[in-house]
């Protein structure tokens, strides 16, 4: 989670001087589905987080029902722009409640519903189904990170994770910010440092090391699990 944090602080255009705390921070993934409110490298937050299937995860699930190759994110992602994301009406979980957890299992049921009741996914209907899937993770998460921005007053707003290389949601959450007036920049990695790599390990263990002091580390050889 904190590699994923971390890869927005590594910019080739040294831009990463213009993050200005406090930050919302989105971890949007296959196994993350977390907002944090970071106060300072050292002084993060879990605001909520995914109760069952992550984002990332309810993509790959839902493209297995679909017959999609794994992982399925980008896949559907592409064939969502052929579709119509209002042809199936899909539940949007944990739409109105009022904490910043994210659950998704409710939403891979319901397609697999829709998908139980159709003789056959000719292209069009999956496309459509791609298309309506992803608006529906699209709108809950726009919906929570916009609030909880506005809660919490930041300065800025990070992603990271595999589906932050996902454009719609991308270009829904700088809409949504304008629509709110929000006082904020988005920052986003580039596409390489959204997926596992080890530069992000890297950059966090970096911004670590500068917190902390070597001669306070003493080892205990007899620490408990």
């Amino acid at each position: 989670m904190y590699g994923h944090l971390y890869a927005n602080f590594i910019n080739e255009e040294s831009k990463t001087k213009d993050i200005l705390f406090p930050a919302l921070v989105l971890i949007i993934s296959g196994g993350h589905t977390d907002l944090l409110l970071m106060k300072g490298h050292q002084d993060v937050t879990i605001l909520g987080g995914t109760r069952d299937d992550a984002a990332g995860e309810a993509f790959d699930k839902i493209g297995r029902l679909l017959h999609l190759p794994y992982p399925a994110g980008a896949t559907i992602a592409g064939l969502a722009e052929q579709g119509d994301p209002k042809a199936y009406s899909l539940p949007r979980p944990m739409w109105d409640s009022n904490d910043y957890d994210f659950s998704f299992s409710g939403l891979k049921t319901a397609v697999l519903r829709e998908v139980q009741g159709i003789k056959i996914l000719d292209k069009k209907i999956v496309a459509n189904l791609c298309a309506s899937v992803e608006q529906a993770i699209v709108d809950v998460v726009v919906q929570k990170t916009i609030r909880a921005a506005k809660e919490y007053g930041v300065k800025s707003i990070l992603m990271g994770g595999g589906v932050a290389a996902n454009e719609k949601l991308r270009k829904q959450l700088v809409a949504g910010a304008r629509l709110h007036e929000l006082d904020a920049q988005l920052f986003v990695p580039s596409k390489s440092l959204c997926t596992d790599n080890g530069a992000m390990i890297a950059a966090a263990g970096f911004f670590a090391d500068q917190a902390l002091s070597w001669e306070d580390v003493h080892a205990n050889p007899q620490l408990s699990y």
